[in-house]
């Protein structure tokens, strides 16, 4: 069946598609530095080995993972979140459906955000802010800022 090929043409073929892959994830992922390099606004080049220090940081890196206490509260905070948002999303549905009154509204989404107190101080709290805005904005529900949200929850 593939008597008609030869290996030198498949060979090319192969190596040919090797080519495109990479000039498409180049492209793709780092148009902007092959794009200055070809400009001539910035010159190609290599890392020279003798820059890399001596103890590459193993140490430092090491010294600043996380313990495993500390990764368990991580993962737990992380699952509230993702529990936090998911009730979110079915809160502001169901009052798109109901069509709630704004102030009951809040009222609703101050009770979820008591639910989870671990994301009360977490890092996270400003993007689920960020979250009640967009969702309330896209459903065209009821519009809140993302300072009447944080005052939420504090009651």
């Amino acid at each position: 069946m593939f008597t008609n090929i030869s290996w030198g043409n498949y060979v090319f073929v192969v190596l040919l598609l090797i080519a495109s892959w990479y000039l498409f994830v180049g492209l793709q992922f780092y148009f902007a530095e092959v794009k200055s390099i070809v400009a001539g606004k910035r010159k190609f080049q290599f890392r020279i080995f003798s820059e890399v220090p001596s103890n590459f940081g193993y140490q430092d890196s090491y010294d600043s993972l996380p313990s495993q206490s500390q990764a368990t509260e991580f993962d737990q905070t992380f699952q509230d979140v993702e529990n936090l948002v998911e009730k979110l999303k079915n809160l502001a549905g169901d009052a798109l459906r109901r069509k709630l009154p704004k102030k009951e509204f809040m009222y609703y989404l101050s009770l979820v955000f008591n639910e989870f107190p671990t994301v009360k101080n977490s890092p996270f709290r400003s993007s689920i802010c960020e979250l009640v805005v967009s969702e309330c904005d896209k459903l065209e529900l009821i519009h809140v800022t993302q300072q009447e949200v944080e005052v939420l929850w504090d009651t």
